[in-house]
């Protein structure tokens, strides 16, 4: 024989009640619907960033699947070293990443203050991960300085071979230290010459106990740069190796688009790292990620014409952008007004390195944002920018 089902206390009560007085009992549904539906109204309009927590505490999607809530803090800096590059991140669990680290002019005093900077954080003179986006001066010049100050594990680094530059003084000396180098691994064809790249090149790959990752991906579904932990998770969307075969790096903007596109999550939040990404790579990376939500922008190329494009924006739903770049004015004049016109279109709060200075993005134990800044900040002054120029 079948067992009977039995309805639950509540199911009972709840039968009870409707039997006794239907309308009453409706009437009562709907008035507790609405008390949910006002309550959660307040809560949105009122107390956005409680609102903030409480989504990202409850609504787990595809992209942060598999990921433990962290006790621990993340911390983003995007470091003043004028025009140029250098991100800085302390990861949840005490390891250290660096991203790009120069000065378009390879300043003494921005280097200096850039590894001050980076002596006061990194304490046991190990940084675990290290990455080179791609091979323009302004994100190279003091990467191999960075190599010999500290003991890199992994260098994250573009599939490009090194030649020195045709004005190198030591030409024939940093061309005899590149072909004693094992350079199997690199698969392009192309090579890029100039003494700064060389100069990392042969850093890179003399650093000794450092596993070498080429920041290439094998085809669009697979991601050959994947940290995580069981509370954090960095993934790169690298150029494919399809990419490299069909591209040549023989203009400023090819070169800038083999940039890889990060996405950082940790505890319901994430946080977009781009290189000098362009129109050329945003859209391959938007048709691999989808549309998902993020908080933070890293924005590419400094706030050029030809970076953080509309189709870009619509696709991640950003509230914060950073933007490094160069405080004295530079000759490509970035930022770029009519990025800024897009950012504010999609009212996302923009700092800059060359307004606030240093700027650190925090995420702690519960997924509170905070962003901190060296300089005051201005919102209505960090939307202006410059209306022509270069975008090399």
């Amino acid at each position: 024989k079948s067992k009977k089902q039995t309805s639950s206390p509540v199911e009972k009560a709840a039968k009870k009640a409707y039997k006794a007085n239907p309308k009453a009992f409706v009437i009562s549904i709907v008035a507790i619907v609405l008390v949910i539906a006002i309550a959660t109204a307040v809560v949105y309009f009122a107390f956005p960033s409680t609102w903030d927590q409480i989504v990202s505490m409850i609504v787990k999607d595809n992209q942060h699947s598999g990921l433990a809530r962290g006790d621990g803090e993340l911390l983003v800096h995007m470091l003043d070293v004028g025009q140029g590059d250098c991100i800085y991140i302390q990861l949840p669990d005490g390891k250290d990443m660096v991203i790009d680290c120069a000065n378009y002019n390879d300043d003494k005093e921005y280097e200096e203050k850039t590894f001050d900077y980076l002596d006061a954080n990194i304490t046991d003179d190990t940084v675990e991960y290290l990455m080179l986006t791609h091979c323009d001066s302004d994100h190279v010049y003091f990467m191999d300085e960075l190599l010999e100050r500290y003991q890199v594990e992994k260098l994250f680094m573009p599939n490009v071979l090194a030649a020195p530059g045709t004005d190198s003084k030591n030409k024939k000396e940093l061309q005899d230290q590149i072909d004693a180098l094992d350079t199997s691994r690199f698969t392009d064809k192309d090579t890029i010459g100039t003494k700064t790249y060389a100069e990392f090149f042969i850093a890179a790959l003399t650093e000794p106990n450092c596993e070498i990752v080429l920041n290439v991906d094998p085809d669009v579904n697979t991601n050959s740069i994947i940290i995580e932990e069981t509370t954090y998770r960095l993934v790169f969307y690298c150029p494919t190796q399809e990419y490299y075969d069909d591209s040549n790096l023989n203009s400023a903007e090819r070169k800038n688009a083999i940039s890889p596109i990060g996405i950082l999550e940790y505890n319901g939040r994430r946080i977009m790292l781009t290189g000098d990404s362009n129109e050329l790579n945003e859209p391959l990376v938007v048709e691999r990620t989808g549309k998902i939500d993020c908080d933070v922008l890293k924005v590419g190329h400094h706030g050029s014409a030809t970076s953080t494009l509309n189709p870009f924006l619509d696709a991640y739903t950003f509230e914060y952008a950073i933007i490094s770049c160069n405080t004295y004015g530079n000759k490509f004049n970035h930022p770029r007004q009519s990025t800024l016109d897009r950012l504010k279109a999609h009212d996302i709060a923009v700092y800059r390195t060359d307004k606030n200075g240093n700027i650190v993005v925090s995420v702690d134990k519960d997924g509170n944002i905070k962003i901190t800044t060296q300089k005051e900040w201005n919102k209505d002054e960090n939307y202006k920018g410059y209306s022509t120029g270069s975008d090399d």
